[in-house]
């Protein structure tokens, strides 16, 4: 008898769990048994175009991109991504896009980098990690554009966690990982949690989480790396 593969939990809002869930099929085999429970629902707030000519924006998702296109503003100036998920959600809302593909300090090195002349604004989400505008040497106005409510695991996702199967857990921001670890406080599966930054296994460390918990820190945080660590974790479990 085959040995069943581990279960993957993924815990991105829907539409983001849905294409890595897909990319995950699409490079480990169809046969991957992936649990959905999103833990966060994204709410998109009203938002006016700004009065002041921005030279650049700045997206570190691509709901801020989202958020952006409602607006039908500052058509073909440069978008400031910090990967290329964002940056092909910006390109596709008009435009001219440079992604970091990488985490918040490589958007901010690409900035510096570039000599870009400002004003530059950013558009986030009322959480947001990075401290984008106090660190970039020009002026950068912020608007917060959508809110991130947090949701309840799922029953399946809880029962996976409490199974003998082995269980994976992406985790791509801070945010979530600590309302996973708010929630969870007993894993009884063989449990792998691969990071997508530093920034992400700091929030899982400093949410106390079960003892049985083993760690990964992607090499690169883009959603390939996390594929591949992924794999590597169904390789060795």
């Amino acid at each position: 008898m085959s040995k069943k593969h581990p279960l993957i939990i993924l815990t991105r809002p829907q539409a983001q769990s849905e294409r890595f869930a897909q990319m995950c099929r699409e490079t480990l085999g169809a046969a991957q048994h992936i649990i959905l429970s999103p833990l966060l629902n994204i709410e998109m707030l009203p938002i006016e175009t700004p009065a002041t000519q921005y030279q650049g924006l700045i997206f570190t998702s691509e709901n801020g991109v989202r958020a952006f296109a409602r607006t039908k503003g500052y058509q073909n100036i440069p978008a400031y991504c910090v990967g290329k998920q964002t940056a092909k959600a910006a390109n596709k809302a008009g435009l001219k896009t440079f992604s970091a593909d990488g985490s918040a300090d490589d958007l901010i090195a690409m900035i510096m980098a570039a000599d870009v002349i400002g004003p530059l604004l950013h558009i986030r989400g009322e959480h947001t990690r990075g401290d984008i505008a106090s660190r970039i040497a020009m002026q950068v106005d912020e608007i917060i554009a959508y809110r991130q409510s947090a949701q309840l695991l799922s029953d399946e996702a809880r029962s996976a966690l409490l199974g003998s199967r082995e269980v994976i857990l992406p985790m791509f921001s801070p945010r979530t990982a600590q309302i996973f670890f708010e929630q969870v406080k007993t894993v009884s599966a063989p449990f792998q949690v691969i990071a997508i930054s530093a920034a992400v296994q700091n929030a899982i460390l400093g949410s106390n989480p079960p003892k049985n918990t083993g760690f990964h820190i992607v090499e690169r945080p883009n959603a390939q790396a996390m594929v591949q660590a992924i794999k590597t974790c169904i390789e060795t479990f």
